[in-house]
């Protein structure tokens, strides 16, 4: 696989940051700019429903051929239902061995209002760009075993503990 081209999908919005990480590299960068329609998603909405929603969200010709899926912060704000939905469209689409990167709270009690934009950086971490909301929203957190659940289609890979208390998973497509 060392020298193929790779597929990325990122669900959220385009940053020129983003954009320049990945130019010159063997990748095809789509950006779906899902976050905003995602966090409108009601749980309370039926299966048959909220899986309507997803399929018109995340089409066979976006997803299909991505090795993997960047969907950063936004599972963070989704109730179990919603991610449940998210992830079985991605399963439905993906291939086998394909991935899906994002950053969970694990020991923080509170997140910003909105997901933070987080932007690839040269030295291969990230950037924090400023986000829209000023306010916090409490966070119940889901435990790995709990997220799992949500899942079923896909198993945690790797998972991260990093110093501003998000977990950084991988989530591979069984």
């Amino acid at each position: 696989m060392k020298g193929e081209r790779r597929v990325l999908l990122d669900l959220g919005d385009a940053h020129g940051q983003t954009i320049e990480y990945f130019t010159g590299l063997p990748v095809r960068l789509a950006i779906a700019s899902l976050t905003d329609d995602l966090l409108k998603l009601d749980p309370r909405e039926d299966e048959e429903t909220l899986q309507a929603h997803m399929e018109s969200l995340l089409t066979p010709e976006m997803v299909s051929a991505c090795d993997l899926v960047m969907v950063w912060e936004v599972l963070n704000y989704l109730q179990p239902r919603v991610i449940t939905a998210l992830m079985s469209r991605l399963a439905q689409l993906l291939p086998a061995g394909a991935q899906v990167h994002g950053f969970v709270a694990y020991s923080m009690k509170t997140l910003p209002q909105t997901p933070r934009v987080l932007v690839p950086s040269a030295d291969a971490g990230l950037q924090i760009l400023a986000g829209q909301g000023h306010g916090t929203v409490q966070l119940s957190g889901y435990p790995s075993g709990e997220l799992q659940r949500f899942m079923p289609d896909f198993h945690a890979a790797r998972a991260i503990l990093l110093g501003d208390g998000m977990q950084e998973y991988l989530f591979v497509r069984r």
